[in-house]
């Protein structure tokens, strides 16, 4: 299947705004804030134009465009994959093996019906049921994953004619983004949500595109762990993309981080 062609591009004025600070879901310990671009519902981007918007370092969600602008921290960083020279590792080609069991549809999120906000429910209540989207209820499905200012769609994995995971992503001009995964907490198959890596994987590969973008590696969070498993990898740290062909590890990225910390104090003590 093919995807939706985007809408053409509109001019926009686009504004940001900080959030208060408020606890940090990756490091409950520290302070967090967002900048944050609000969209319109009518309003889009155009695929190039949000893709300038990734490679520095923004993410979406629903109509919103944010990123972290902790300077006191640094430490949630913008990762995607060079998917060209990803070797998998034994684990992942045992996982991949089991891909061809499943069938993969390539869908419009306007198409997104009951049976996607019942599977999201259920992995919600399954694995997030401590996070701020418990309890799972449509509109918030809506203007999560089914609403967005650009191309996005949904990758659906299908085993024996059932829905067992979905995968929502943004086109990008050189790869994709990976938004957001959610699947059947009960599926015989482990792994899924690796599994859905290496198919995004595969798919930029198809494209003839450079990256899939996992969105933040955090180096002190062992939920984001899974992101150092696929390289080589691709870091931002203050607005520069930093490659490392191996597994990378928090050792390699703190004197970076505390570069990109002292560079922001010292530029604020100069401009004051």
């Amino acid at each position: 299947m093919t995807l939706k062609p985007p809408h053409p591009p509109t001019s926009l004025a686009l504004t940001s705004q900080l959030t208060p600070l408020h606890q940090c879901s990756y490091l409950p310990d520290r302070a967090a804030r967002l900048e944050l671009i609000e969209l319109a519902k009518d309003e889009r981007l155009s695929t190039p134009i949000f893709s300038q918007f990734s490679r520095l370092g923004y993410r979406r969600s629903g109509q919103h465009l944010y990123r972290p602008v902790c300077f006191h921290c640094q430490r949630c960083i913008s990762t995607r994959v060079v998917v060209n020279e990803f070797e998998p590792n034994r684990t992942q080609r045992k996982l991949w093996q089991k891909s061809h069991e499943m069938d993969v549809v390539i869908t419009a999120c306007d198409d997104a019906d009951e049976s996607h906000f019942m599977l999201y429910a259920r992995y919600i209540c399954a694995r997030h049921s401590d996070g701020d989207m418990y309890p799972p209820n449509l509109q918030g499905f809506k203007q999560f994953l089914q609403y967005s200012f650009t191309q996005s769609f949904f990758m659906e994995f299908w085993l024996h004619d059932e829905l067992v995971m979905v995968a929502v992503c943004d086109q990008l001009d050189d790869g994709i983004s990976a938004v957001y995964t959610f699947y059947d907490p009960d599926a015989t198959i482990n792994s899924l949500g690796t599994l859905a890596i290496l198919t995004q994987i595969d798919y930029v590969k198809r494209l003839g595109l450079p990256y899939l973008y996992l969105g933040f590696w955090v180096p002190d969070s062992d939920k984001m762990a899974y992101k150092s498993r696929f390289y080589p990898s691709e870091l931002l740290i203050n607005q520069q993309w930093y490659r490392f062909d191996e597994a990378v590890t928090a050792a390699q990225v703190e004197p970076l981080l505390q570069q990109a910390i002292k560079a922001h104090y010292l530029n604020m003590w100069n401009t004051t």
